[in-house]
């Protein structure tokens, strides 16, 4: 076997556990490139069983640090992929602009930003600059099933938290990863593409909150506006076909997909379209996936609008602070670009829309947060505000994992090749999904409302198969003796992973400045169940999984629950409810939805941060436009929220707003114009 062909399937696994962006090998590291890829290892032809290699990569990358190595074989993933076009194709200008003025600046383009800038832009004589920390997508985080693949590589901020006292105690260093996209598309480019609105009394809930006008028959209409759904089990009535957002539903599961399916209904749950109106049900997920590639914001907003003359995009571009003048108007901002420091100026606003962690982070820098934070690091104060920070809710999770019999899911070490050639091929098949194939909505006992308070995903492949020291180990932060006791035992089966998402959270954290320096990872403290009933509503819901592992259906794919203790959970009986809590304490995540760092609400509360307009109170002319403005968190993702956000927000400043043609909603909407603000801003 030629070193061509060693380099080109080694660059595959490369692209898979490195950086996709390297693809050049280097001389000095070939004899090390041909012992890990030796034919023992990887055979020629047919459907390739790699286990060995793809264990030796993930352990030695954890261990020496080989992912320096590995991280430079991209182009076997292009081997299979290269030959297409990505999905969509940004046109801008890289140089960095210097001494321009804009209509509008706004800093960041992710689920927010890509949106607002393509639909003010929609308006030719409105000039629009976006400044993205990251740069564009790539075939890689494209691809629906490699999603949890792209954590922790170049196109993700790579946050963690604090040590935590009460969850996270399997992780290393009780630090719970918190992956934000830095990327074109942010968050939209590297999470589970699941299309979840949320629950209509959210938004009924904001509004109490003091978010005037952000009810849910405000939300609804931006719902549809923004959906283009091509799935045939979606209600009818309630979506969208007509928006840059397609919808679209799993096109071919697994064994593991269906039987889960199949005992939902056994046990009596609820099927059906959980974005309908009925939250509280089961389905095979809607995805933001058209034609088999990841429908991002940058694929849907920004690409095709990024030809506009009247749009600019600067792309590995950071932000550092935002410019006051005397009289506390944002008139611009200061960014940094290939080491060099530029300020740019806009005419009208300045908007935020960097994420519920990066958002306050920036604030605060720029002399807007919380005295005390400000004074600590001799930061001038431009207006205090308290709520800066605080307020942070995020979705805890912890995942149960079964082996199940053979060929019943997927198992990366051994589809990997096969699979990959059939979707490079046709953009369909197993990989054309993110593996989350069933997913939906459960009100456990402890709830507050009629809201369901729990969310659980059925994941067609267990964590810990096939590479478990790269899934557990390298993404998920597994500690060593975790790792070691829980997965390894398991990890060549197949087997199929459950997440058990907490969706209504009564405990609350922080965003705390780590430095007066931007390049410095905020404090983020989730602060996960200081509120015991967070912790027992989680628990009922992994006792509904392993009820629902006991059906009939599920008998079929022989689900065996990993039945090695997990380390500090030893002395409770493995199907007590101790045990359970004990399991949620020990495998603690969160799903990448962080908000309310900057809430929405009157000026009258101390801790809103902006108005029911998105205006930061106390200064001029600067918004705030993304998840840290939710006053509460949504029942369910908080991606699809988001994007419906700037949608409003986009039409709020054309000077008007959709409208529902009738009630109970429809997916008939009409314009108002002359739209008058809720709230001057102040």
């Amino acid at each position: 076997m030629s070193l061509r062909k060693y380099s080109l399937r080694g660059e595959l696994l490369g692209s898979i556990f490195g950086s996709p962006l390297v693809t050049d090998l280097q001389n000095d590291r070939i004899d090390v490139l041909n012992k890990l890829l030796s034919p023992k290892v990887l055979p020629v032809g047919g459907n390739v069983v790699a286990y060995e290699l793809l264990q030796t990569l993930s352990t030695r990358a954890i261990q020496s640090g080989i992912f320096d190595t590995v991280g430079q074989f991209g182009t076997v993933v292009r081997s299979f992929l290269g030959p297409l076009t990505l999905p969509y194709s940004l046109d801008f200008d890289r140089a960095a602009k210097t001494e321009r003025m804009y209509d509008y600046v706004i800093v960041g383009a992710g689920s927010a930003g890509s949106t607002l800038a393509a639909r003010l832009t929609e308006d030719e004589d409105v000039t629009v600059l976006v400044i993205e920390a990251g740069g564009e997508e790539s075939h890689f985080n494209n691809v629906p099933i490699f999603a949890v693949l792209t954590q922790r590589t170049d196109i993700d901020w790579g946050y963690y938290s604090v040590p935590q006292t009460r969850s996270a105690r399997g992780l290393n260093n009780k630090q719970i990863p918190a992956s934000r996209g830095k990327v074109v598309g942010g968050s939209s480019s590297i999470n589970l593409m699941i299309y979840s609105r949320g629950n209509p009394i959210d938004y009924e809930r904001w509004q109490e909150l003091g978010a005037t006008g952000w009810n849910s028959s405000a939300m609804d209409p931006y719902f549809v506006k923004m959906e283009n759904t091509t799935d045939p089990t979606s209600q009818p009535g309630y979506h969208g076909t007509t928006g840059p957002l397609t919808i679209s539903t799993v096109s071919e599961t697994f064994p593991v997909d269906s039987a889960f399916h199949e005992g939902l209904k056994q046990y009596g749950l609820k099927i059906g379209d959980y974005n309908a109106n009925d939250q509280e049900r089961f389905q095979y997920s809607p995805f933001t996936i058209r034609d088999g590639r990841r429908c991002s914001t940058g694929r849907a907003y920004l690409g095709p609008a990024s030809s506009r003359k009247n749009l600019d995009i600067l792309l590995f571009s950071r932000v550092t602070k935002i410019i006051f003048d005397d009289d506390k108007r944002a008139i611009g901002v200061e960014f940094t670009n290939s080491e060099k420091d530029y300020q740019v100026f806009a005419r009208k606003k300045v908007i935020i829309s960097t994420g519920g962690i990066a958002t306050p982070q920036l604030l605060m820098l720029s002399g807007i947060g919380p005295r005390d934070q400000l004074e600590k690091f001799n930061i001038p104060i431009v207006h205090e505000s308290p709520g800066v920070g605080n307020n942070l809710q995020d979705h805890p999770f912890t995942f149960f994992l079964f082996t199940t019999k053979a060929d019943t899911s997927i198992l990366l070490a051994r589809d990997l090749i096969p699979n990959l050639a059939v979707y490079s091929a046709t953009h369909k098949g197993r990989f054309a999904s993110s593996g989350a194939n069933v997913v939906g909505f459960y009100r456990s006992k402890f709830a507050n409302d009629s809201r369901p308070d729990l969310q659980i995903y059925e994941f067609a492949y267990s964590f810990g198969g096939g590479a478990p020291d790269f899934y557990l180990g390298y993404i998920f932060n597994f500690d060593r003796q975790t790792l070691v006791n829980y997965a390894l035992p398991n990890t060549f089966s197949d087997g199929t992973a459950y997440v058990i998402s907490l969706v209504k959270p009564r405990s609350t954290g922080t965003i705390k400045l780590a430095s007066d320096n931007i390049r410095d990872p905020p404090l983020i403290d989730f602060n996960f169940f200081t509120d015991p009933r967070d912790l027992d509503a989680m628990a009922e819901g992994c006792r509904l999984v392993l009820n629902i592992s006991m059906t009939p259906s599920m008998q079929t794919v022989e689900p065996r629950r990993y039945n090695s203790t997990l380390p500090g959970c030893e002395q409770y009986p493995l199907d007590s409810n101790d045990y359970l809590k004990c399991l949620i304490q020990t495998i603690t995540y969160t799903l990448w939805h962080s908000v309310g760092t900057a809430s929405m609400g009157l000026a009258s509360n101390p801790l809103a941060v902006v108005s029911p307009n998105l205006h930061v109170h106390g200064v001029k002319d600067l918004m705030v436009v993304d998840t840290s403005v939710m006053p509460a968190i949504t029942t369910g993702n908080t991606n699809t929220p988001t994007i419906a956000i700037a949608e409003r927000v986009a039409d709020m400043l054309k000077g008007r707003v959709l409208r529902a043609k009738s009630l109970p909603y429809t997916d008939e909407y009409e314009y108002i114009n002359d739209y008058v603000p809720y709230q001057i801003d102040d």
